[in-house]
């Protein structure tokens, strides 16, 4: 009998441990938005933040501070309050994200995120893969073949949101 107590307290401390950090990770979102989890949480739709604001899933808080500009994050789908955001210039045009994690991950794979078509800054070109791309200060562009990714890579600030 002792010992089905002892593993069954065992089992409920480990549950509480487990519960509790994952509920930290929840607040640090919260309270810091530019953690790259950001737009990962798989908890609960709210929660509350250190100052006792409600949190979406997202870790953005919502409520009556925020004016809706019918603007949202292209990356969580989070909607954008007036005057909040992380802006972020891509080919020409300004993307704004709900957090800088949001961000991060745009960066890494553009095209996930891009609804319209885009084209090679080099060429104009419609760029059809993400089989031809450069890395430039985190950001992934793309190009429409390899001549232009040999020029672009020679002067990439000469292409970076050149408007085609």
């Amino acid at each position: 009998m002792k010992t089905k107590l002892i593993v069954t307290s065992v089992f409920i401390a480990l549950f509480a441990l487990i519960t509790s950090s994952s509920f930290s990770q929840e607040k640090e979102c919260c309270k810091d938005k530019s953690m790259g989890n950001c737009g990962d949480m798989k908890s609960g739709s709210e929660m509350k933040s250190e100052d006792g604001k409600c949190c979406d899933k997202h870790g953005n808080a919502g409520g009556d501070s925020t004016v809706s500009t019918g603007m949202t994050c292209p990356v969580s789908g989070e909607a954008i309050g007036e005057g909040q955001g992380v802006k972020f210039d891509y080919y020409g045009k300004t993307y704004t994200f709900c957090c800088e994690g949001c961000e991060a991950k745009f960066k890494k794979e553009p095209m996930n995120y891009i609804k319209e078509d885009i084209n090679c800054p080099v060429m104009g070109d419609k760029i059809e893969s993400k089989d031809v791309f450069a890395m430039h200060n985190g950001t992934k562009y793309y190009l429409c073949c390899k001549n232009c990714l040999k020029k672009f890579e020679s002067d990439p600030e000469k292409y970076i949101n050149k408007k085609n």
